[in-house]
């Protein structure tokens, strides 16, 4: 199956351990995101949760 990922979901994927999290590391989907979600995740990295 594919998805789309948005900067919100890459996020709750990473903080939470949920639902988001088991899918975003189920390797039966392919997933995708737009180009802009990298500068979405380096304009928000400094955050307690995403470490360098």
């Amino acid at each position: 199956m594919k998805l789309v990922l948005d900067a919100n979901v890459l996020f709750s994927a990473l903080i939470k351990d949920d639902v988001t999290a088991k899918l975003f590391l189920d390797l039966s989907f392919h997933l995708y995101a737009p180009e802009f979600i990298l500068e979405e995740f380096e304009k928000h990295k400094t955050r307690d949760f995403i470490q360098d």
